[in-house]
């Protein structure tokens, strides 16, 4: 009990001092003295009901967040998207009915710098989580537009936050199949016959261009790959399944597939990729036109891609896919889209 009671005079005091208040103020406006809220903020003393409801009347919150039971962590049963780590951080979020397990550590935790977590994976299908953990829209994919989701779901006032994953495409698709993600962002070229696949449905996100990346270093720039076997130089790669590593694996193929220094390389996403040729650690690689704008990279065009989202058909009257589309057509979304080099996001929300 007396865990619980600290807990709540932690909150207490937070809450105090997110409102600018004193002790003295804050007990005065509650009518009790600066003494009673000293001693509830150092767990010595519990209010009464009547205090309670002053206190959390003044401070903007409920009686429940200011004073309830400090969140317990559940061992539940989860299906995890990747192996647990030596600190088993990760993010439990419930997919149509499904606890999903979220690693949160190395790449898969870092945008760049380390992203929230507030469980912890024991385990393939076992995780310790928050009682009171606040609900997710998990999305797959390797858009690095699809963390603008948050500001979206934010704008558009959801209950929800974004939980994102980054994986290629055929990955994203997979795990939607597999029912443990709530959208799959995914990117093919334009006018190429693509449709979604059965049971899917296909929103807009933005189109843009991919191809080749280098460094902008006069007399290094790579304009054809064909150019890039020639000299030697080293590739920067992505993992199979990626529209990145088809469209190289495209051209290579077009040239007799060379192996190129390199091709064994996996980075997790257009941003890694660029910032490994931005510092020098490979020489080329394939990725997408704002990846490289934002970067300082050189771009060499292959092809013109729609970067869309995945949703289960049979799904989209849910509060989850409510949810995340009203947060995608918020005009938060799109001006946050607009800001981006190489962005262009007239198919924001288009449903197809």
């Amino acid at each position: 009990m007396a865990e619980e009671v600290g807990g709540a005079g932690r909150r207490l005091r937070a809450a105090r001092l997110g409102q600018g208040l004193s002790q003295a103020e804050l007990a005065a406006r509650c009518q009790v003295s600066r003494q009673a809220v000293a001693g509830m903020e150092a767990g010595e003393w519990s209010p009464s009901l009547a205090v309670a409801l002053r206190l959390a009347r003044e401070l903007g919150r409920s009686v429940e967040q200011l004073f309830g039971e400090s969140e317990r962590a559940q061992e539940v049963t989860v299906a995890a998207l990747g192996p647990a780590s030596p600190s088993g951080r990760a993010e439990v979020v419930e997919v149509f009915g499904k606890l999903v397990g979220v690693p949160r550590d190395g790449l898969m935790g870092s945008v760049p710098g380390f992203t929230v977590a507030s469980s912890q994976l024991l385990g393939p299908t076992t995780a310790l989580r928050p009682a009171l953990d606040q609900e997710a829209l998990l999305v797959a994919g390797c858009d690095p537009a699809l963390p603008l989701l948050a500001e979206g779901l934010r704008a558009a006032g959801s209950q929800f936050h974004l939980a994102w994953w980054p994986c290629g495409s055929a990955e994203a698709e997979r795990l939607l199949h597999a029912g443990v993600v709530h959208a799959a962002g995914v990117h093919h070229p334009i006018g190429a016959g693509w449709a979604p696949p059965t049971g899917c449905t296909r929103v807009g996100l933005a189109r843009w261009r991919e191809g080749i990346l280098s460094p902008a270093t006069p007399g290094f720039r790579v304009e054809a790959l064909a150019k890039a076997v020639d000299r030697g130089l080293r590739l920067a790669n992505r993992e199979s399944g990626a529209e990145a590593r088809r469209l190289l694996d495209r051209e290579l193929e077009r040239l007799g597939a060379p192996r190129m220094a390199g091709y064994e390389t996996r980075f997790p996403g257009h941003l890694p990729l660029a910032a490994a040729i931005a510092a020098g650690a490979a020489d080329l690689g394939v990725a997408t036109e704002p990846a490289a704008l934002a970067l300082g990279l050189h771009f060499s065009p292959l092809s013109e891609e729609e970067s869309v989202l995945l949703l289960p058909e049979e799904l989209l009257e849910s509060r989850e896919l409510a949810a995340l589309l009203e947060g995608l057509a918020h005009p938060r979304m799109a001006a946050q889209l607009s800001l981006i080099p190489g962005y262009d996001p007239s198919i924001l929300a288009a449903i197809g």
